[in-house]
């Protein structure tokens, strides 16, 4: 839970994204550069809200833990519950948390699998990859890079 929050801390500011996705199906590339904020209240181990992620117009906020495992087994996996404010949607996703510089979030939504891996290459310097699969094909691959303003 600590290398969960801590990640969640270290994210927290205004960064510049750079994201590449290409499309298996179509052999389509394309870029696209934004903005977002992370903002997050004092953290504690019993927090409702661990962050919002705004990109745009567009909200997330893991809004709930859902964490009654065994703590000595389960020490680096959580569910986590996004909402996104665009359609009010609520998402149940698995993250794994090995350390406070690489998270993993696995969601579903029916057939589709997004699978996305976040680490810092420096404090400033954050990188993901993600992986979008329709039945277990994948159909996408995207990078980003992120810089703290």
């Amino acid at each position: 839970m600590k290398n969960l929050i801590a990640f969640f801390d270290r994210s927290k500011g205004k960064w510049i994204s750079q994201r590449t996705t290409y499309k298996l199906s179509t052999k389509n590339m394309s870029s696209i550069q934004s903005q977002m904020q992370i903002k997050s209240d004092e953290l504690f181990l019993e927090s409702a809200i661990l962050a919002s992620l705004n990109w745009g117009e567009i909200t997330r906020q893991v809004n709930s833990l859902l964490y009654d495992q065994d703590k000595k087994i389960y020490n680096d996996k959580f569910n986590l519950e996004f909402s996104n404010q665009l359609n009010n949607r609520k998402l149940l996703t698995l993250c794994t948390v090995t350390d406070p510089s690489l998270i993993n979030f696995k969601t579903r939504y029916g057939s589709t699998t997004v699978d996305e891996t976040y680490w810092f290459a420096t404090n400033n310097l954050r990188l993901s990859t993600s992986i979008i699969k329709k039945f277990d094909i994948c159909v996408a691959v995207s990078f980003c890079s992120e810089i703290k303003v």
